[in-house]
């Protein structure tokens, strides 16, 4: 007579998978502290101050500059390159948490470029690495079979920053309209893992209210539009953005400006001619017309502030508004539909 085995239990149901978790979001932190611009390019200079003492050490044990430095050039061009050594760590990092991953359902993803780090060896980039949807299934299903009462700050912290990077990698491929997996796993599965944020406590969380609308934009038909307008902030309150349509003339030249309120004209046309964006289209315009008014009283209050400045900053501003005002008259009229 053979025995009943116990069915094994999902993954998220023990405090132990939670402290699992944790741990692979903290080595993913830890790997993208490592390799960030501001600690690499710490290490440049570190590494510069060394290269220096170890050329005069050189000198002082009889070598000419030229042989020192030749000779520190000759050592130094073993040196593992950086993008080598970021990859070597992404798939220790990636082979050391990969139960986790596996049972979640996540992935890595890439190298994402944030920026660049001069060094011997010319230009490379550096970046963060994030995580992707592999399955929507088992994520959302992870989520969910978490103990409200073991879902404590800091697993509510990793998990929303995990949705995060799932939102951004899905908002990144369809801007760049790359035909990626991670797109159709975020928003299909995405009102799974939207209970299951809600489940963990995250009911109220930004994060959860953003894939909410991301998922209602793709269930219109209007979330390339979407994206794009989001991502230039045109859909932000003018008062309370830092930088975008209602602050562009703060810090630019005439051609940033015109080029910059062009995308937003772009972004509304597409978003006219969709048939499935024409509440969004009227949303976008008056956003449009916000931030345009913000931005008119602004500059204006900018010019005052310059008043018998010998520059000639900011010269082409009014003309450029007015223009934009005129495009965005003869865009919202019922002619153009």
């Amino acid at each position: 007579m053979s025995e009943l085995s116990n069915p094994v239990p999902e993954f998220g149901s023990r405090p132990e998978d939670l402290s699992s978790f944790n741990e692979t979001i903290n080595s993913i932190n830890s790997h993208n502290q490592q390799f960030s611009l501001a600690n690499l390019m710490a290490n440049a200079m570190l590494d510069h101050i060394d290269q220096a003492e170890r050329t005069q050490e050189l000198i002082e044990a009889g070598a000419t500059p030229e042989e020192a430095e030749q000779t520190i050039d000759f050592v130094g061009s073993e040196k593992v390159p950086l993008s080598e050594e970021e990859q070597m760590a992404r798939s220790i990092v990636g082979l050391s948490n990969a139960p986790v991953l596996e049972a979640t359902g996540l992935t890595l993803s890439p190298l994402r470029v944030t920026g660049t780090v001069f060094n011997g060896k010319g230009q490379e980039s550096v970046g963060q690495v994030r995580l992707q949807i592999a399955d929507g299934s088992k994520f959302s299903n992870f989520l969910l079979s978490v103990d409200p009462e073991n879902s404590d700050d800091k697993f509510q912290k990793n998990a929303e920053a995990v949705a995060s990077n799932l939102i951004q990698e899905a908002k990144d491929a369809i801007a760049k309209n790359t035909d990626e997996e991670t797109i159709v796993e975020t928003l299909l599965y995405a009102p799974g893992i939207i209970a299951g944020l809600e489940h963990i406590g995250l009911s109220d969380s930004p994060i959860t209210e953003k894939l909410r609308t991301l998922h209602d934009h793709a269930q219109r038909g209007d979330i390339k539009e979407y994206v794009a307008a989001d991502d230039i902030g045109l859909l932000k309150d003018p008062a309370k953005t830092q930088f975008g349509p209602a602050q562009w003339q703060r810090d630019a030249t005439g051609e940033f400006l015109t080029a910059h309120w062009d995308t937003v004209l772009e972004i509304i046309k597409a978003a006219k001619i969709n048939p499935n964006a024409s509440e969004l289209s009227e949303q976008l315009i008056d956003s449009a017309r916000d931030a345009l008014k913000y931005a008119k009283a602004d500059w204006s209050k900018t010019k005052t502030e310059r008043a018998g400045s010998i520059d000639d900053y900011g010269q082409d501003f009014d003309k450029i508004f007015e223009k934009v005002t005129l495009e965005l008259q003869f865009i919202s009229s019922p002619d153009t539909e």
